[in-house]
């Protein structure tokens, strides 16, 4: 590319287009037009000089052999603590993790560890589940969730940045130690329709009676008193001994609402 950039200048220079025109024309800088032209001028030459590259001078063996052992005793460090421990620029350990060693930069994975009775349980209710799905397709069925929302500002520790000259120009994100919270309740059918939110009052204990009055469209938690209710009054509903066990994507209202 840098040599195509550079016999596309000399190519227009021979032809007596002037250095403004080059410019306008290729959308080069006025530094590099004016460099290559210049350059011509003096050698007679359209490639550019034999040179070092600078990464032959950081990046040589011995540099990339002691930071792929770094890597490798240490994943966890960061680029910056690498560029720091060398004296060399974040963007130079960037480079030489990504082009020369072939490595990349991945978020560490958390996953839910798993016992054998769990996976037992898991399978357990799955198949019950699948076989619940086969006998009653045609069934509408009703997916609930509760969400408490607070007027504290949302904000992300690492990416939330604010550009400024001064540190006492950024604003202050407050919290508070008890936020004013509602508690917001969210139905979703098996056929996509959304029940509109229901507020709770504030300050109102979510216990088994209160769910009792707003919950008769959808299940409800484990309380006796409305496992007791579901089962009198809504046919063929998921008790708790089938609900499958930390599985929100089987739930619409986790990505959905």
């Amino acid at each position: 590319m840098e040599q195509e950039k550079r016999s596309a200048v000399i190519e227009l220079h021979r032809a007596g287009r002037s250095a403004q025109e080059i410019i306008s024309l290729l959308k080069y800088s006025s530094s590099t037009v004016y460099t290559i032209i210049n350059r011509y001028k003096a050698t007679g030459m359209s490639s550019r000089s034999k040179h070092s590259p600078r990464s032959d001078r950081k990046r040589n063996p011995r540099f990339l052999a002691g930071l792929r052992k770094s890597i490798n005793a240490f994943p966890t460090k960061s680029m910056s603590a690498l560029a720091k421990d060398r004296s060399v620029h974040r963007s130079t350990i960037f480079r030489a993790i990504k082009h020369d060693l072939g490595y990349k930069s991945y978020v560490m994975k958390v996953r839910h560890l798993l016992t054998d009775k769990m996976k037992a349980t898991r399978e357990a209710r799955c198949r019950k589940i699948l076989s619940s799905l086969k006998n009653t397709g045609g069934h509408l069925r009703f997916f609930c969730d509760e969400k408490i929302f607070t007027l504290d500002k949302k904000r992300n520790r690492q990416n939330g940045r604010w550009i400024c000259r001064e540190a006492s120009e950024v604003p202050m994100v407050f919290r508070t130690k008890n936020p004013a919270a509602v508690m917001v309740l969210g139905v979703i059918s098996s056929e996509g329709h959304v029940m509109p939110p229901h507020f709770f009052e504030p300050k109102q204990k979510v216990n088994q009676e209160v769910y009792l009055e707003v919950l008769r469209l959808c299940p409800a938690h484990k309380a006796k008193t409305v496992q007791a209710w579901l089962k009198e009054n809504v046919p063929h509903f998921w008790d708790p001994q089938t609900w499958p066990s930390n599985s929100p994507d089987l739930n619409p209202c986790d990505y959905y609402l």
